[in-house]
């Protein structure tokens, strides 16, 4: 009997060859860069002259006493004048690099019409990245650098899963237990992140870390990867280490990262100088006693940074769960007589005053101050996503086909009036 073939169609498939293999452009499906990074963009720059040896904050701090009223012919008052109290400050180094061949830099030179995104470019954005995120976190701690506080004993070896932690920042003021709390833990170390582990001033191993949270889900606690055996004690500080080479503590972030505003809150010393020896240098306001925050609050903390320091309040900053339920409070506050005329974006603010929230800022707080209160002073220009690796210089890799990217963001944050801020902490967080 005869055959004949049956029909048959040539797929697109079957030539894919002939077919580009395409892409769409970069796109980003996160925050690349926190928002603390522009916080204080518009506070003042410190008038000094940026010195190798010592740079002094002079502060009018003491108040002068006397004056005399005196009968005629009398006795006159007392020739007195206080004398004003100093500080010192220094500035801090966050440097990041990424590599890249002599090949892709051959590519970047006469092959870009192959790229979706320069590869060097792409690579500079993401370092900028890096470097806005270690501006953010450190924006709240202390010049300590510790991130949090191991809570938990663990057992010995070197993947550690499940790592309890407590106390953000090593204060505990954040203690951690909340839900907030936990979540902001965890928040604080990235996947791939490198740490160390810290016991009084001994690193016990650096690590990095692998989960965030825990691979268990368990929020406030993550699993690092150590590079030896290692026993997660209580009371242990995590702190960031990216250092290269050394395995001291000078490997790690720690007594490296600026003041920021914990240390400016709370701290018995900032900038060398002690409370004890300067009543007066100790934050303008404190209200530790949690609840919901009301206005009645942020008027009492806008009183006494008035009364103490003699400046407005025309800065807040509070965390996204303190600002959700100081919306809900104010709304369950509101009557409308007519439904349809509700906003229903809930807003609070105070006219004059500049509102920030993010998802760095401590859970509970609420922070206030005048913006002339903290001061920065920068030797290198603040890197921008737009700079591209032209920011960067550039270092060849001895004996090797590979090329360093290096940038170095030098700047110094100052408080120059502790009474000019004021907070209040353990406030109720909404979900």
């Amino acid at each position: 009997m005869a055959t004949n073939p049956a029909p048959a169609n040539t797929t697109v498939s079957n030539l894919s060859d002939l077919s580009k293999k395409t892409n769409t452009d970069v796109m980003v499906g996160i925050r690349r860069k926190t928002k603390e990074y522009a916080l204080f963009d518009d506070t003042p720059d410190e008038k000094i002259t940026p010195s190798g040896n010592e740079m002094r904050l002079v502060l009018d701090i003491n108040y002068q006493t006397g004056g005399s009223y005196i009968p005629d012919g009398g006795y006159e008052d007392q020739a007195t004048t206080v004398t004003p109290e100093h500080g010192t400050f220094t500035f801090v180094q966050l440097n990041k690099r990424y590599s890249f061949t002599t090949l892709a830099k051959g590519f970047d030179a006469k092959g870009r019409a192959g790229y979706i995104q320069r590869q060097i470019q792409f690579q500079a954005i993401k370092a900028v990245e890096a470097i806005a995120r270690k501006v953010g976190v450190p924006t709240y701690g202390f010049s300590t650098a510790t991130v949090a506080v191991v809570s938990t004993t663990n057992s010995a070896g070197a993947a550690q899963t499940d790592i309890v932690l407590k106390n953000s920042f090593g204060t505990t003021l954040l203690p951690g237990t909340s839900a907030a709390g936990k979540v902001y833990n965890t928040n604080l170390f990235r996947v791939g992140e490198p740490v160390a582990l810290v016991r009084g001033s001994t690193v016990q191993d650096f690590g990095v870390v692998i989960a965030s949270p825990a691979a268990s889900g368990t929020a406030g606690n993550i699993d690092v990867t150590f590079n030896g055996s290692v026993t997660p004690t209580v009371g242990d500080l995590l702190v960031y280490a990216a250092a290269t080479t050394d395995t001291a503590l000078t490997g790690t972030d720690t007594n490296r990262w600026p003041v920021g505003l914990l240390d400016m809150l709370t701290s018995a010393s900032v900038h060398g100088l002690a409370t004890t020896d300067a009543p007066e240098w100790q934050a303008g306001y404190a209200n530790t006693a949690g609840g919901r925050m009301s206005y009645q609050v942020q008027e009492a903390m806008a009183n006494a940074i008035d009364n103490l320091s003699g400046s407005e309040m025309n800065r807040v900053i509070y965390s996204q769960g303190v600002r959700r339920d100081m919306i809900a409070g104010e709304r369950a506050a509101l009557r409308y007589d007519n439904s349809s005329q509700m906003d229903w974006n809930g807003e609070v603010g105070t006219k004059g005053v500049k509102y920030f929230t993010s998802v760095l800022v401590p859970p509970g707080m609420f922070i206030g101050y005048n913006n002339d209160a903290i001061g920065k002073k920068m030797l290198s220009d603040k890197p921008d996503y737009e700079g591209g690796p032209d920011i960067f210089s550039l270092d060849k890799v001895q004996d090797k086909g590979a090329v360093t990217a290096s940038f170095d963001f030098i700047y110094a944050r100052i408080c120059n009036s502790r009474r000019g801020i004021g907070y209040a902490s353990s406030l109720t967080e909404s979900p």
